[in-house]
């Protein structure tokens, strides 16, 4: 039998929810499979080793709907238990959202000393730049001072703009 024709979907209910905390997992499988080819193929599918395979067949329910009466169809319900260590995810937005958040977290630490190492860089140019500042503001108030000595009159202007 092929391997994806064997199991046919995961059964969701509160009970297989409980048993999926102790590793085992319910599957609703091909009504003529065996132990063997549901172990193959849960550990061909989602690449996991089992350590059990309990499988039985749910018989058929009488369902009524209004005047009607009909009976659900039989299925086979297979028990995996898998060996310590390994996990199926069944909800495909589980692993991403975990793997996501992990991922969040680790970028918005790596942005955030980022961002440190960029303001430390930043702030060590604002003093090179302020200390160069500095000493270009020392010197030209030098070379202005050497350029006009003290007993030298100023020119002067009066308030129409001649110069005495």
């Amino acid at each position: 039998m092929n391997v994806n024709n064997i199991i046919k979907g995961p059964i969701l209910t509160e009970k297989s929810y409980q048993l999926m905390s102790q590793g085992v997992y319910s599957f609703k499988v091909s009504p003529t499979t065996n132990r063997s080819e549901t172990k193959k193929a849960v550990e061909y599918i989602f690449n996991v080793k089992v350590e059990k395979v309990n499988i039985f067949t749910v018989p058929k329910k009488e369902k009524k709907l209004g005047k009607s009466r009909g009976f659900s169809t039989k299925y086979k319900k297979a028990f995996v238990k898998l060996k310590p260590g390994y996990t199926i995810n069944l909800f495909e937005d589980e692993a991403p959202a975990q793997e996501n958040l992990e991922q969040t977290n680790k970028d918005q630490q790596e942005f955030s000393q980022q961002i440190e190492e960029k303001r430390a860089e930043l702030e060590q140019k604002n003093q090179e730049i302020a200390q160069k500042l500095a000493k270009k503001q020392a010197a030209e108030s030098q070379k202005t001072e050497e350029n006009q000595p003290d007993n030298e009159p100023k020119d002067q202007t009066n308030e129409q703009g001649e110069t005495n």
